[in-house]
């Protein structure tokens, strides 16, 4: 299970965060999460309480804006989200080459902390 190495960056950089604006404790923390980085969000919920147990953040809450895939087709320019029923080719004109515009993120969206 990679979550856990995420989660604990992820805990890391909200940790960090958190004690540089003087937070008493942290509500929610925020992230986007694209469909293309492996990461099964519900197990991200799963295991963010024992990831940020003796934190500042312990109590937190883990809120996840998963982010869909979204590719920009090379050969006719066409920006689709791609499909496993056709192989993940542009619905258009079926290349399989094309460049990723969303899907890989993994990104702090917001904390929401109280002072």
């Amino acid at each position: 299970m990679h979550e856990l190495s995420y989660l604990i960056r992820l805990a890391g950089i909200a940790s960090e965060s958190a004690e540089a604006n003087h937070a008493k404790s942290v509500d929610t923390v925020t992230v986007a999460v694209g469909e293309m980085t492996g990461l099964v969000p519900e197990y991200l919920r799963r295991y963010w309480p024992q990831a940020v147990k003796g934190t500042i953040l312990e109590g937190s809450a883990l809120a996840i804006e998963e982010i869909p895939a979204e590719i920009h087709c090379s050969s006719c320019g066409e920006t689709y989200q791609p499909k496993r029923e056709n192989q993940y080719r542009c619905p258009s004109c079926g290349s399989s080459s094309g460049t990723i515009l969303h899907g890989r993120e993994f990104m702090v969206q917001s904390i929401t902390i109280e002072n």
